[in-house]
């Protein structure tokens, strides 16, 4: 199925010189299809320049909407609303389209790895990268049942649900994106999340909010730089003193002992033996 409006975009946002040049980028050869996700209406294009070996990638999102299409260059020359590259990238778009080379097959999804590209736990892209089945499925399993957590730590949850005696182990962990990777056992293959892990999301939705991922992130580096404003750091018994908040995901620190004060900005950047010698002065005042 032909998209006309792919190369109408490139007619009615670029100058005459960018669609020269896109052209002849396209007719060189040198736009290539890094990635397609069909699901989201997403490409990447990696392009070569047509005056300098460089390559640049082009980013067109959802390409199926002419209202919302959005095309992003990775390139410094970008000085007018589309550059050469992301002319012959929606030129070269709309050749595999008319040669159904993007197509309409259905893709097969293997459980034991799917990505959920979302950067935190979001409701409706849950139910879009499921289906109504399979989330009004997992919706039944959670009213039943939970699953067991296993391990919660570092971006990654491993939890097991048994239903009618069976275990599923479930993996779902951030990824370098700041996507999710998730896995699952069993046979789903026309959605990347099954019911047995977008039950999970669900679940941990539920229990910990849109941010929980962020919260089990490991923050130490941040957290120290709070504790750091009074003295301490996280080899330091913070029981009854401290207690670390999140919202939105990051970490807030809570003063539990009134007594404790901000030291002054000279000792934060002392040594540690310094710091420590300062705070025994300090309760030695109070």
């Amino acid at each position: 199925m032909a998209l006309p409006h792919l190369i109408k975009y490139v007619y009615n946002n670029g100058s005459d010189e960018v669609i020269r040049r896109g052209k002849k980028i396209h007719a060189l050869g040198f736009v290539e299809l890094v990635e397609h996700d069909q699901l989201m209406g997403a490409v990447v294009f990696r392009v070569k320049d047509d005056s300098y070996s460089t390559f640049y990638k082009v980013y067109i999102q959802k390409y199926t909407d002419a209202k919302s299409i959005s095309v992003r260059c990775t390139c410094p020359y970008n000085l007018g609303d589309i550059c050469r590259h992301e002319a012959a990238a929606l030129i070269r778009m709309q050749d595999m389209v008319d040669k159904n080379m993007l197509g309409n097959t259905n893709i097969q999804y293997n459980q034991r790895h799917t990505v959920a590209k979302m950067k935190h736990i979001e409701l409706k892209m849950i139910k879009l990268f499921s289906s109504p089945g399979i989330y009004a499925e997992a919706e039944n399993i959670l009213r039943s049942t939970k699953a067991n957590i296993l391990k919660a730590a570092d971006e990654r949850v491993e939890a097991e649900l048994i239903i009618d005696g069976e275990n599923y182990p479930l993996v779902i962990q951030k990824n370098d994106e700041r996507n999710f990777d998730t896995s699952c056992k069993c046979g789903e293959t026309e959605h990347p999340l099954c019911e047995h892990k977008t039950m999970l999301f669900l679940q941990l939705l539920d229990a910990y909010g849109t941010f929980y991922f962020d919260s089990i992130r490991n923050w130490d580096k941040e957290k120290n730089k709070l504790l750091q404003i009074y003295g301490y750091s996280l080899e330091d018994d913070l029981t009854g003193k401290f207690e670390f908040t999140y919202k939105e995901g990051k970490p807030f620190l809570k003063v539990l002992d009134l007594s404790i004060k901000r030291v002054a900005a000279g000792a934060l950047t002392t040594g540690s033996a310094e710091t420590f010698m300062y705070r025994i002065y300090r309760y030695r005042k109070l």
